[in-house]
């Protein structure tokens, strides 16, 4: 029997239009009426409230669902799961038509901060994708009051349609950005000003362009969640072909304005 949280969750789904239409997959093509901002943000609202009381059980899945955490797939509650404290911040990005969120946090673990990103998936309200980052003290640029002193940063505002992109132009703009790190005459719609985060320590001072070493290939390039009302795109890599990393990218009129990055630790793979 589902417990009484998961049960509670998919009744808050539902009531939101589950069972319209055909089932969507995570990366493909979702009806809106299953797949809506209030749907999503109750999906990323159960996932901490599980995780911060380390219930793994109580999360509505499906029942293959995958699940990794810093490129190792793991069973539903090892790893953080057996760690996590309360949440101190979390910025979400919602895709409606993919069915799919991503979220920066801070989190409390064993008595001090840590970095979480995570990515859900979802299949008519259960979690069938969940991809998960842990940055720790060891990481790069590791400075999680960073992310705390720019929680009003404006990433959650919806922008007016005018201003929107699409979700092509979105993902352009973030691989334009990774290929600047291999190619320095590559062309990135940055607008003016522009600034980045890494793991929370800010790298520039209005212009997105300094600080950007080249020579360095991004690999393992994926773009599963875009938020087009927001301007947000968001790109998945394995950074100089090693470290496990996501940027997210907040674009108006098709330039990008604001960047954060979390950089988790060196890996083979992505898990995806």
């Amino acid at each position: 029997m589902p417990s009484t949280r998961a049960m509670l969750f998919l009744s808050s789904w539902c009531a939101m239009g589950c069972g319209d239409g055909k089932t969507g997959e995570p990366g493909g093509s979702t009806p809106v009426a299953q797949c809506t901002r209030e749907n999503l943000t109750a999906a990323v609202d159960a996932y901490f409230h599980a995780l911060e009381a380390r219930d793994a059980a109580s999360l509505a899945v499906t029942a293959g669902v995958k699940f990794t955490e810093n490129g190792s797939p793991l069973a539903l509650g090892e790893g953080l799961w057996q760690s996590a404290g309360r949440s101190q911040f979390r910025r979400s990005v919602l895709d409606t038509e993919r069915c799919g969120t991503l979220t920066q946090a801070v989190l409390e673990e064993n008595g001090g901060p840590i970095i979480f990103g995570v990515r859900l998936g979802l299949i008519e309200g259960k979690m069938a994708e969940i991809e998960t980052y842990v940055a720790r003290s060891t990481e790069f640029a590791f400075n999680p009051q960073g992310i705390l002193d720019g929680a009003a940063q404006d990433w959650e505002d919806v922008l007016p349609s005018e201003q929107r992109s699409s979700r092509e132009e979105l993902n352009a703009a973030a691989n334009a950005y990774f290929d600047l790190f291999q190619d320095r005459a590559t062309v990135v719609p940055f607008g003016t000003p522009c600034d980045r985060w890494e793991n929370g320590t800010q790298t520039t001072s209005g212009d997105c362009s300094a600080g950007i070493p080249g020579g360095l290939t991004m690999t393992g390039r994926r773009y599963p969640i875009a938020d087009l009302e927001r301007g947000i795109a968001v790109g998945f890599v394995l950074f100089s072909g090693s470290l496990l990393d996501f940027h997210m990218f907040k674009l108006k009129s098709g330039k990008i304005h604001l960047i954060q990055a979390v950089v988790g630790p060196r890996v083979s793979s992505s898990g995806w």
